[in-house]
């Protein structure tokens, strides 16, 4: 019985390496029709890559919040994010001052005509509203920066400002 195995293990050796040793394997020639190359398409040596979990995690659909703050949670309450300017001026009226301020933050500007002609020197860094802070310390005028309209203000101060009773 091992001889009988042994005789067809031997069979199966000398079929394989007499298929395998053909020599009459000619190079890969592209077929021409009518003047055209053309080339066998392409096999992948190995499978299709394996795609990943294709299904996402998401949080279901809700309304957005409103803006007037009825949450008091909402992203809304947080201060905006501006960003910070070097302003730097010598001997400049208040008029070209507040068109400058204006200027960095693409706002329109107005000046009291009482207030345009004073000369102001003013070196700083900062956001648009805390250089508005810093100008309105230092010349003594009213600088209102009104970021829904897209504008800044420089006014004279009243002697007394307004307030509510409880103050």
């Amino acid at each position: 019985m091992i001889k009988f195995s042994q005789f067809i293990l031997g069979l199966l050796l000398c079929g394989v390496s007499v298929g395998c040793s053909t020599s009459d394997v000619k190079p890969y020639e592209p077929t021409t029709k009518r003047g055209r190359t053309v080339f066998m398409p392409s096999y992948r040596a190995a499978g299709a890559e394996p795609v990943y979990a294709r299904t996402r995690w998401v949080h279901p659909p809700e309304v957005l919040p409103s803006r007037d703050g009825g949450d008091t949670q909402s992203s809304y309450e947080t201060p905006p994010l501006r960003p910070v300017y070097e302003l730097s001026l010598k001997n400049a009226t208040l008029e070209e001052t507040c068109k400058v301020l204006a200027s960095m933050a693409r706002y329109s500007s107005y000046t009291s005509p009482s207030l345009a002609k004073d000369k102001f020197s003013f070196q700083n860094l900062g956001t648009i509203d805390e250089l508005a802070r810093t100008i309105e310390g230092k010349a003594g005028i009213k600088v209102v920066v009104d970021h829904e309209n897209k504008e800044v203000r420089f006014l004279v101060r009243t002697a007394l400002e307004p307030t509510l009773f409880n103050e």
